[in-house]
């Protein structure tokens, strides 16, 4: 066992004993955020990008057909973002128990292959594409309620190259003493309402979750980070996403302010993070 994994069990351990089985809000979710490195192909002429698809989906598919832990995964490569070896894992959790437990305090890889000498050979095909590098980014609340999952079949088609666009901004949630009339409670119902009539009713967004503060970043002065990972079928599908027709059949014209007097202005507050790729058959 690696130091690096050790001291991942340990934080995740001290985390979940601090949260003490407590959910966040009703019906929500934890999501890690977790890096890797890729080994470069250019270094080994025995490896080619399809070994590569298909190393990392059957290692993946393999594993998250026996974890009862991970709900959902997503694996982002780089695109316009960081550096070309850069991939991330989302994982989804249903609470720090379950994400402490798939962080290795179980014998997954045991469930997976059965046979000693199939799970040599397929941890020694995964391995083989990465640097022996981790870091641990975030752990994220997911708001399930306002979730739009992805839905398409897998074709049989994608690569670790041709995948779906993925973009991840922060926008910022207002403190509420400066929000005219607002609550916790109206706030929720008006994100409820733009999820529902205006990002599950275009159809240029694939799937999106939407995330906040947990254990990870900072929050200054009561400004509350709001995650966005949105998958799109390509750059001309996320350059063409806009939301105004949509965002006025929900609100009106008139009302849209209802919705958005609980941000920061978008020019003058928020983060971009990136723009990925995904890579379908190893997500859950």
């Amino acid at each position: 066992m690696n130091k690096g994994n050790t001291m991942k069990k340990l934080l995740l351990m001290a985390m979940f004993t601090t949260l003490a089985f407590s959910q966040y809000n009703d019906g929500n979710t934890v999501v890690t955020w977790s890096k890797y490195k890729w080994e470069p192909i250019g270094e080994n002429p025995d490896i080619s990008w399809m070994d590569r698809s298909s190393d990392v989906a059957a290692y993946q598919l393999a594993r998250h057909k026996v974890s009862r832990q991970l709900m959902s995964s997503m694996m982002l490569t780089h695109f316009w973002t960081g550096e070309s070896e850069d991939v991330a894992i989302l994982g989804e959790f249903r609470n720090m128990k379950d994400a402490t437990d798939y962080a290795g305090f179980n014998n997954i890889n045991d469930m997976a292959w059965r046979n000693a000498d199939e799970r040599s050979t397929a941890l020694s095909n995964y391995n083989r594409h990465f640097q022996a590098y981790h870091e641990d980014v975030h752990i994220l609340e997911n708001w399930k309620a306002l979730e739009k999952k992805n839905t398409a079949a897998l074709t049989g088609e994608e690569t670790i190259n041709n995948g779906n666009v993925v973009s991840v901004s922060i926008r910022y949630w207002k403190r509420m003493s400066e929000v005219e009339n607002g609550s916790g409670t109206d706030r929720l119902a008006m994100m409820k309402k733009y999820a529902d009539e205006v990002v599950k009713k275009n159809d240029k967004i694939v799937s999106q979750k939407v995330l906040t503060h947990l254990w990870s970043g900072s929050i200054e002065g009561g400004i509350l980070p709001v995650f966005y990972i949105t998958e799109y079928a390509s750059l001309e599908d996320m350059a063409a996403a806009g939301n105004a027709a949509l965002e006025d059949a929900a609100f009106g014209a008139e009302n849209r302010g209802d919705y958005w007097k609980y941000f920061h202005n978008i020019w003058d507050n928020h983060t971009d993070l990136g723009i990925f790729k995904t890579f379908a058959p190893a997500n859950k």
